[in-house]
Order: structure tokens, then sequence, then C-alpha cells
């Protein structure tokens, strides 16, 4: 993702900009709970709303700065705003997912509190200072911010305490999320193509499905040829899904006036595996400038499960593009 340095300064920062917010929501239910006294309500009231107030504000700088550093380091999506879950394995997603939800439920918590704090505050505003001793009067629970206050904000506490557990476990981990990275670490040391798409770098060697470059509407109206290997080529030809262990892998280049230029596009894998299920891959080692954005970067590989690449798979199984 291409950000300004203001931008990516306040991403790096995520970890330390939401101890502010939570900091002040952790201390707002007590000065909350101290204004129920009579004697000191109007000027507790005050700092409660302003405590709350700014905690809220701060809150959206932490939402902010959560979001854009979820999208640099590619657990959300550039246009997402949530991590997509696409296998049991991936527990960091998971855990994201809980985070977030949780955070937003406090801040949408907290604007409420904040309108209540202001209801009340300007109603203590707009009174005389000799108003405390008639307050006195008042059932307990009706002094002070009032009880409805001092609900939401402990709503909104423990919307943001269980948020920050989640976000130290993502930071310094357990159980779950050090057996799954171990998990993704060995896999990875034994996975040829982790880094590179061996493979489909080597696709002139395959069977050539067509002796002519077409154009691919549903690749980005790209010039395309098609690479198969020799256990799918019949298969392939034929119309038929790929049998396991087969692959094809589809070559692109960008148009020039109507006929394919000498500048590549990306690569597109699509292989059967041994238990009969279909993966995808994507490479594209020099994005445009123009589409860096998009594609969240200058270059891209992704691989299945990645959730960047659901469409692929969607439109494959509804027989979009075909069996091809």
């Amino acid at each position: 993702m291409i950000a300004s340095p203001l931008i990516e300064l306040i991403a790096r920062e995520h970890p330390a900009f939401v101890h502010i917010p939570l900091g002040l929501v952790a201390v707002l239910p007590l000065a909350m709970l101290a204004s129920f006294n009579a004697r000191h309500g109007r000027v507790l009231t005050g700092t409660s709303f302003f405590l709350a107030g700014i905690g809220w504000l701060a809150s959206s700088l932490a939402l902010f700065s959560g979001l854009v550093w979820g999208r640099q380091i590619n657990l959300i999506a550039p246009s997402g705003y949530l991590p997509v879950v696409a296998s049991e394995k991936q527990v960091l997603q998971r855990i994201l997912q809980v985070h977030i939800l949780a955070a937003v439920s406090g801040f949408l918590v907290g604007g409420v509190c904040v309108f209540l704090l202001w209801r009340v505050w300007r109603q203590n505003f707009s009174s005389d200072a000799s108003s405390d001793h008639r307050h006195a009067g008042r059932r307990f629970w009706e002094r002070g911010v009032g009880a409805p206050a001092l609900l939401m904000a402990v709503i909104w506490l423990g919307c943001w305490g269980f948020s920050g557990k989640l976000g130290g476990i993502m930071v310094f981990g357990n159980e779950a999320t050090n057996k799954a990275a171990a998990e993704a670490d060995a896999a990875k040391r034994n996975d040829a193509e982790a880094d590179l798409p061996i493979r489909a770098l080597d696709y002139a060697s395959l069977e050539p499905a067509d002796t002519a470059p077409s154009r691919s509407k549903a690749h980005g109206d790209r010039w395309r040829r098609i690479w198969v290997t020799a256990s799918g080529i019949d298969a392939y030809k034929a119309g038929k899904p790929l049998p396991p262990g087969a692959y094809a892998v589809m070559s692109t280049f960008t148009d020039d006036k109507g006929k394919p230029s000498t500048e590549p596009g990306p690569l597109y894998m699509k292989e059967t595996k041994g238990d009969g299920t279909t993966a995808f891959a994507f490479y594209w080692p020099r994005v445009p400038e123009a589409l860096q954005k998009d594609f969240g970067g200058d270059s891209v590989y992704w691989r299945s499960p990645d959730p960047k690449l659901a469409t692929c798979l969607g439109c494959h199984e509804k027989g979009g593009a075909a069996t091809k």
C-alpha cells in the first residue's frame, strides 16, 4: 500500500496510539462514580465529559491507524475493513477479526456515552452553582452523570479492555498463535514455491492450449495464452475439469492499440490438487505504478487460500471462464 510518510507513521505507531484512549476509558468510570457525590457533582461531571470526549476522539485515531496498519502488513485486503479467514489455521486473522469488532463496538458505545455526558453537562452548565445542594435530594443513581451514562462507560471499558487483551495476544502470542506460527514456518520451509511460483514461471515447458494470443475480458481484458501440463491438456481442450495433479498457467500481456504488447502482465495459475480441490496463484512481479494502489504494492504473489483470490474461485465454481 502506497501512503504518505505521515500515514505510515500513524499506522506504525498503532500500538502506542491505542494506549491513549484505553487509559482515558479506564479512569472514566472512576470520575463518573465520584460525580455521584453531590458536593462535587458539577465539577466531576465536567471532568467526566472531558475524559470521555478526548478518549472518543483518540479512539478514532486508534481505529484508523489500526486499519492502515492491518492493510500494510497484508492482514486486511487493500480495500477491506476486516481480515478474511479462509482457513481454520489462520488463527491471527480470526483474533484480528474479533479485535476489530470489539474496538468498533466500544467506539459506538463510547459515542452514546459522550452524548449522554454532554446532555448532563449542558444541563449543569446552564444551572446556577448553588444547584448542587438540590441534587442531594435526588436518588443516588440520578445524581452526577446519571446511571445510564455510567453503564455505557462500563460497557465501553469492557469492549476496549477485551480488544486490548486480543491486541496483546497478537503482539506477544499465546499457545494457539505460537502453534499456528510454527506450523506455517514448517510448511514454508517444505514449500519450494513459498516465495516464487517456480512451476508457473516455467510455463513455456507446458503444452500450449492455443496457437495465438486471444483477449480475455474476465482477466482485465488482457491478451493471454494458456499452457497446460501434459496430464491435463486433453481434458482442458475438451472443456472438462483438470485431473488431480494437473495445472494450467495463463500468461498475459498488456494491450498496444488492439494488439498484444511486449509488456508482460500477471501470470495466473489454476491447479487441481491430489484431493480434487482447486487452488489458484496470481503472480505479477512488476505492477504498473498506476495500479500499485489497487494491488497493494509493486510486486504481487498471491496463493490459495489467500482471500484476494476468492474472486477466482467464485468465478470458476460458477462456470465463469469455464474450466479454462
